[in-house]
């Protein structure tokens, strides 16, 4: 498969359901920068992958304070917490590490297949379109985080499930 890349650099970008990846680099001036890596195609954002997060949740309508306690509430204290973006377009995304760290990646967890290892200390993340990203983590470390993250996906997908049947018994238009 054949990925556009978009080598002018983007000031701007909020993630969005096609967005599976957000991953440092540093740029020629020795700024961290991102390559953000959609199904068809990688753009180069002069941001901060951690900047991409914080500035992409009030778009969704919170903050990245807001959507982090949500987890913490909805999941109990945890390290590396996923963040749910919007859960009407299905975008839930993990850090690889400490979020703060300029090295942390963020992986969107409905586009990970699989996590193959490369060897003790790097893996190979595989997403829904077959393009792979290697990482380094061990297997069990990532595998790990990425179970965390569809666990509390799914916590938030059964409630709006839930809620939605609700919402149609109240108006009668289905039987109990």
């Amino acid at each position: 498969m054949k990925y556009k890349i978009v080598h002018d650099k983007v000031e701007e970008y909020f993630i969005k359901s096609e967005t599976m990846a957000i991953h440092p680099f540093i740029n020629q001036w020795g700024a961290v920068c991102a390559e953000v890596y959609e199904r068809d195609a990688i753009i180069l954002v002069e941001k901060k992958p951690f900047r991409i997060i914080k500035d992409t949740c009030p778009y969704y309508g919170n903050t990245y304070d807001g959507k982090k306690e949500a987890a913490r509430i909805n999941m109990g204290r945890m390290c590396f917490a996923p963040i749910m973006i919007d859960t009407k377009l299905d975008i839930f995304f993990f850090p690889t590490q400490s979020p703060r760290k300029d090295s942390c990646i963020w992986l969107s967890q409905p586009h990970i297949e699989d996590i193959e290892s490369i060897d003790h200390k790097n893996v190979r993340v595989i997403f829904s379109n077959g393009m792979d990203l290697p990482i380094e983590s061990t297997r069990a470390a990532l595998r790990g985080k990425l179970h965390r993250a569809a666990h509390y996906r799914s916590v938030l997908m059964n409630r709006t499930t839930d809620k939605e049947r609700e919402r149609l018994r109240s108006r009668d238009l289905i039987l109990t």
